[in-house]
């Protein structure tokens, strides 16, 4: 495991269309096989439907979860899309969470 944060930043890669959404869940299904997996995976913005309304990719993201790779959503982003109640993998994150993963990684990769 690397010290790598990911940054997952829209449900989406590129433009909201589902070509867009089938590239999100490539990824994050690809990344089940890497060699080296990040050490965590903040969920912002649109980013936090992936944990919350998307079936396909909590099943995803609770593979990654799994294999010891933490994944946070952000609260603010929750509240902002009303769906708090509806996380279901993962944690609840915040700006310090955040910020602190990313200071201490070095290495960010931002989607």
């Amino acid at each position: 495991m690397s010290k790598r944060t990911l940054l997952i930043k829209d449900d989406v890669i590129g433009e909201r269309s589902e070509l867009g959404s089938k590239l999100i869940l490539g990824f994050l299904s690809t990344l089940k096989s890497c060699s080296t997996y990040p050490k965590s995976i903040f969920l912002l913005n649109r980013g936090v439907l992936l944990a919350t309304s998307n079936q396909d990719s909590i099943e995803i993201l609770k593979d990654l979860e799994k294999l010891g790779i933490k994944i946070y959503s952000c609260q603010t982003c929750l509240e902002s899309f009303g769906v708090l109640e509806n996380l279901q993998v993962g944690k609840v994150g915040n700006a310090k969470d955040t910020l602190e993963a990313l200071l201490e990684s070095g290495n960010a990769i931002s989607l």
